[in-house]
């Protein structure tokens, strides 16, 4: 019988107790002369797993550190140009009535040393008592270039403007306005609203304008197409058949081959508010209105689109909305997100629906929808189970007694990952990570959230645990976060669940920091940059595979 060699695999402390059960296992198989395929494919199967654990991602940590700028409740989008890290950070400034645009630059051949910190891209504003720009949406596009798209309500005309801009982040260099469109608008507190969305393979933008209405009339709405260089190709003007009064906000997506879909909720007389979605297929023109309102009266609590060559889907969680989870963060009761049942469906090219279909859940008590993944015809669904509340604390300065900050409480029960098949629309399996985790504050969550990668046809996910180090000691540190990582195979099944053996993040009693999942920017295919914070201070590094 041929020897069986085992993979070299490098030992440590962690793995040599099972590494020599392995290698006395095989001892024995050499000897013998009767093992079946099936056992050779089981130990093949059982070696992977082993080599799988000794090949655990690894960090690797920048000597210095640098300041974090507050970050709480700013959209942030990261950007890596294979030299430089681009923080882009944007707030709605409630006291200038703006969007604040600021940008932090690192070096990451430099020990990642900060160039810029809180380098504004906002908006030059007129000196008082001139008409005001403000920035409504703002997207990525390339070349380490964002386009903005600003508003302006022009007092001379009582006209309410829609313009482009391109912004360099590196530079803060800005083009030139470029005006769009606009509509009538009865005053400067009275202008109606743009709502903006991008395409997910960004060569398109959808924009729906929505003036005023009259609290008796039916709404009317002009929605428009734009290419990459920003120029209207498609237009149409649209009336509902109820008034703005009956219908409040409009979730706006743009296929990737220009098409518009709005979604809707009603509060129309006599019927339980219900959620419907319109669909304007340009090439024709039509505009078809589908009810998406559902059986009970149960509700569509949250949904998201996913693009492919053949059409769009559309996920949608569906809840009876009697059970409102809430968990006591310290004096914030949050509602958590019950889902009964999952609904997909699928629109081709031209916005006919060719798979509509429901699937019971075991009802959960909180999933939020994060991230979808369209990979071999199947869907993959990621969710947090992260609970959010806020409180208002009491006053810091008696002087200002009306100035009370507010507190941000975050605490996540685990994750979870459900794939579909596109083709029948059910369920192939639904699989959970059980990872409670204690508060968080102020910090957006950001300890509590995953990074996803897709590694040899298998989800890896990385997250922290939390654990109690070195008790009835005086070193005692409670709910230290370490590093973990999870492996999700094709069939939904956890293959493994295993700490990240020096990670160089987890509070001790002399160190503090602990992993920030808030990001992890790809250098190449093995290596992403990844950051660790403490408080107002973050180190910089690698992640490697």
């Amino acid at each position: 019988m041929a020897i069986i060699k085992l993979p070299f695999i490098q030992e440590n402390k962690c793995y040599t107790k099972r590494l020599q059960k392995l290698k006395s296992f095989f001892l024995l198989l050499q000897k013998s002369t009767l093992f079946k395929m099936k056992k050779i494919c089981s130990l093949l199967v059982l070696c992977h797993s082993f080599i799988a654990l000794a090949q655990s991602p690894t960090f690797t940590w920048s000597e210095g550190n640098s300041s974090i700028e507050n970050e709480l409740n700013y959209s942030i989008q990261n950007y890596f140009d294979g030299k430089r890290i681009f923080n882009v950070k944007s707030i709605y400034n409630d006291k200038i009535f703006n969007k604040d645009v600021f940008v932090d630059i690192f070096s990451p051949n430099d020990d990642f040393e900060k160039d810029e910190s809180n380098f504004s891209i906002g908006l030059e504003q007129p000196v008082m008592g001139l008409n005001t720009k403000t920035i409504t949406a703002l997207f990525p596009l390339s070349n380490k270039e964002y386009v903005y798209f600003v508003t302006e309500f022009n007092s001379e005309t009582k006209e309410f403007e829609l313009f482009t801009q391109k912004v360099n982040i590196d530079t803060g260099t800005k083009t030139k306005l470029s005006f769009l469109t606009k509509m009538p608008a009865k005053n400067a507190f009275n202008i109606g609203d743009y709502f903006i969305a991008q395409s997910e393979n960004n060569q398109f933008y959808g924009i729906v304008s929505r003036p005023t209405g009259e609290k008796k009339l039916n709404e009317k709405v002009t929605l428009y197409v734009l290419d990459s260089n920003f120029k209207i190709v498609k237009s149409k003007e649209y009336e509902f058949g109820f008034t703005t009064k009956q219908s409040f906000d409009i979730k706006i997506h743009i296929t990737n081959n220009g098409n518009i879909a709005l979604v809707r909720e009603l509060d129309l007389p006599k019927i339980k508010p219900y959620k419907s979605l319109f669909y304007w297929d340009t090439k024709t023109e039509n505009i078809t209105e589908h009810n998406l309102k559902q059986n009970l009266d149960f509700q569509l609590s949250q949904f998201k689109w996913k693009e492919s060559d053949n059409g769009s889907y559309f996920i949608a969680s569906v809840s009876d909305g009697k059970r409102k989870v809430t968990i006591d963060l310290g004096g914030a009761l949050p509602e958590g997100n019950p889902v009964n049942e999952l609904l997909l469906m699928h629109f081709d090219a031209t916005g006919k629906i060719t798979l509509n279909i429901k699937t019971t859940l075991e009802k959960q008590n909180n999933l939020n929808f994060e991230k979808v993944f369209l990979k071999d015809n199947k869907l993959w669904l990621l969710c947090n189970e992260m609970y959010t509340g806020n409180k208002r604390l009491p006053a810091p300065y008696p002087s200002k007694p009306l100035e009370r900050p507010i507190e941000y409480s975050y605490i996540s029960t685990g994750f979870s990952v459900i794939k579909i098949d596109t083709t029948t629309g059910k369920i192939d399996w639904f699989t959970r990570i059980n990872n409670l985790e204690p508060r968080a504050i102020n910090d957006n969550g950001d300890h509590l959230k995953y990074l996803y990668f897709f590694r040899n046809n298998q989800l890896v996910l990385i997250y922290n645990d939390s654990r109690d180090i070195n008790p009835n000691s005086k070193y005692f540190v409670r709910d230290s976060r370490f590093a973990v990582t999870s492996i999700i195979n094709n069939e939904g099944e956890i293959v493994s669940t295993n700490d990240i053996p020096n990670s160089g993040v987890g509070k001790t009693y002399n160190f503090c920091y602990e992993l920030d999942l808030s990001f992890a920017l790809p250098v190449d295919e093995n290596n992403f940059i990844v950051r660790s914070r403490c408080g107002n201070s973050a180190r910089y590094g690698y992640l490697k595979f």
